[in-house]
């Protein structure tokens, strides 16, 4: 595993914000573990305070909202037994419409304003779920974009990704369920109160039937967390599979082997498993539910009764009992309701623990230590000494004992076989990876005790795999160095030492055209095309440090050759490390390091190793034989 800096959080001498230490690979792939019901108070806070954070405004509406109904339901309740009263007295003395008709009037008013509020409600609520999803992503971007490149060769990484970001899914649903308790609560109380006011008695046993509610949906809420849980590594699975069959570019490589029909196999198994697993689980709260159903039921049943009582032995009026059973339902139902919200917080909150927990890993940096800028420019040495570094969850290391160095204006070259560890050691002195022992350097410092981005900031990498970015063309090329966006005539520039700009002006709207197909207007490139553009990237960054791997793989012979040809014209005074198949197109180099199983067996310039007579002459020489 890949060494982290592992210093503490320490503040600034300035007493501003502590500068914390880059999470290690360990912290990021172990999941978070599972809160306990005493934790759930924190987490509702922390979901609060997210949304107060994203939203204050939207959820303080909601808050008034819920508050102005708690009253009006108390109002209601009362109204309505004052209407019916009314109604019945009227029927008894005679008296009029005239007389029931103001308290009538005013129940539909403050039924009208309940419908209101319920509206405006609902309407923040969604806004505020909205608000508070895009908070909460842009904190787990956060994290994403400042952890260690090692963190992604961890499948665990992933899986605890996932998890936060079905953390962050389920945050509209307990904002929902919140505001949905918030108003549960206010419906109840005020029922509850109005019940009070009728009949005190049966008030305390209506209110009961909410316990074995809450205990069942706590319970169904641990069930479906872990169900979810473990089945995220088969879950991620099978949406690769899907993305396999729905994205263009794996299309091709589908049909051309007939991959279709094998590939939805192996999707719909998982899926099933899936369902399976998601059946045995609902099986499993059925039970939780139909134990709290019949105790409620059992409990509202002996409320009933006991109102039944009082009314026959007439220590109720005919409205006051027809008022208390109104309040009874409308109690129940809130209670009901507030069973299920309570249920779906508590559901909720084991995702939005793993949310958070990925949050506390946030650090303010990518990694390093803080101190005084190092000046990197000019970049007069870089040396890696006696470097090991072993990929997280390797056997083997990936290098062993590497040394070498690249001098200011220097080419050199990586070459060996596959798997040898050239990209390995070139994400190395490129600062993507720490190496587990040994040490590499800039201008004699150490880069585990420089801040990463700003190494990174010097240096500018082509990969074999380098990425096709579906933006303009002009786009493409300012993101090696997006400071310098606007500056268009360094990125035409770039486009004419990268060889591309000819064609790129060919385009229907020149460098303004969109490159590759997904999106309207769009232009694909050939394979070579958007290499060039890979290539102008690094000649818009403009930095000291250059790795080029395989940089003409999907070039054509002759293009292949003016490139290196002119390598040292193009990147004039700059460091770079090339890495190539081809030895061909490494004679010229200012030095060549042979790599096998992750080590250094020989090194020097061309003809030196070829009058070695090691391995570098050897697959020179197997390289040279169809052209003898």
């Amino acid at each position: 595993m890949a060494r982290v800096d592992e210093s503490a959080e320490r503040r600034d001498r300035d007493g501003s914000r502590p500068r914390q230490r880059a999470p290690t690979v360990y912290e990021l792939i172990v999941p978070a573990s599972r809160p306990s019901r005493r934790a759930l108070p924190r987490l509702i806070g922390e979901t609060l305070r997210i949304s107060w954070r994203a939203g204050a405004r939207e959820l303080l509406v909601l808050i008034a909202c819920d508050s102005i109904a708690m009253v009006a339901v108390l109002g209601e309740v009362l109204l309505a037994r004052r209407v019916l009263a009314e109604v019945l007295h009227t029927e008894r003395y005679g008296g009029g419409l005239g007389a029931v008709l103001p308290s009538a009037a005013l129940l539909a008013l403050v039924t009208a304003i309940l419908g209101l509020l319920g509206a405006l409600a609902f309407s923040q609520q969604r806004l505020l779920a909205e608000l508070t999803s895009r908070y909460a992503q842009d904190r787990v971007l956060d994290v994403t974009c400042a952890v260690e490149l090692s963190a992604f060769d961890e499948p665990q990484f992933f899986d605890r990704v996932a998890r936060a970001q079905a953390g962050i899914s389920r945050m509209p649903m307990l904002i929902f369920s919140l505001t949905g308790l918030m108003r549960s609560v206010s419906g109840t109380v005020g029922a509850l109160a109005a019940l009070i006011a009728i009949q005190p008695l049966i008030a305390p046993l209506v209110l009961i039937t909410v316990v074995p509610a809450v205990i069942a949906a706590s319970q169904r809420g641990r069930l479906f967390y872990g169900f979810a849980f473990g089945m995220t590594p088969r879950d991620r699975e099978r949406r690769y599979l899907a993305q396999l069959l729905t994205e263009r570019d794996a299309a091709k490589e589908v049909r051309a082997y007939n991959l279709a029909r094998f590939l939805r196999t192996r999707h719909d198994r998982l899926y099933d498993e899936h369902i399976a697993e998601l059946r045995r689980t609902a099986r499993r709260s059925l039970v939780f539910s139909l134990l709290a159903d019949l105790a409620g039921s059992a409990i509202t049943a002996g409320a009933v009764l006991l109102l039944l009582w009082l009314t026959l032995h007439h220590h109720l009026s005919l409205a006051s009992a027809t008022a208390a059973a109104g309040a009874i339902v409308l109690i129940g139902q809130r209670l009901s309701f507030l069973g299920v919200s309570s249920g779906q917080i508590s559901e909720s909150a084991y995702y939005i623990n793993d949310f958070l927990a990925l949050l506390e890993l946030t650090p303010s940096r990518a990694g390093g230590q803080p101190g005084a800028p190092i000046p990197l420019r000019p970049l007069s040495r870089i040396a890696a000494e006696n470097v090991t570094f072993t990929y997280a969850g390797a056997n083997a290391p990936a290098l062993r004992g590497v040394s070498l160095h690249i001098d200011e204006g220097e080419v050199v070259a990586l070459v060996g076989a596959n798997g040898s560890g050239k990209t390995t050691l070139a994400k190395l002195l490129a600062g993507l990876y720490l190496p587990d022992t040994g040490s590499v350097t800039w201008n004699g410092q150490d880069t585990a005790k420089i801040d990463r981005g700003t190494v990174r900031e010097h240096a500018a990498v082509i990969f074999q795999d380098y990425l096709r970015y579906c933006l303009p063309a002009r786009d493409n090329i300012a993101l090696g160095r997006h400071e310098r966006f606007r500056d268009l005539d360094a990125i035409e520039r770039a486009a004419e030492r990268a060889g591309i700009a000819e064609m790129l002006g060919r385009l229907p709207d020149g460098l303004q055209t969109m490159l590759g197909p997904e999106f309207h207007g769009g232009v694909d490139l050939s394979v070579g095309q958007w290499q060039r553009v890979a290539l102008a990237r690094v000649f818009f960054r403009d930095a000291p440090f250059i790795v080029l791997d395989e940089p003409t793989a999907a070039l054509d012979a002759r293009a292949e050759h003016d490139l290196f040809e002119s390598i040292r014209d193009l990147f004039g005074g700059r460091s770079v490390v090339l890495i190539s198949h081809r030895f061909s197109t490494v004679r010229n180099v200012d030095r060549i390091y042979v790599l096998r199983q992750g080590s250094v067996i020989e090194h020097g310039t061309h003809d030196e190793l070829i009058a070695a007579e090691g391995l570098y002459a050897e697959l020179f020489g197997l390289q040279a034989i169809p052209y003898r």
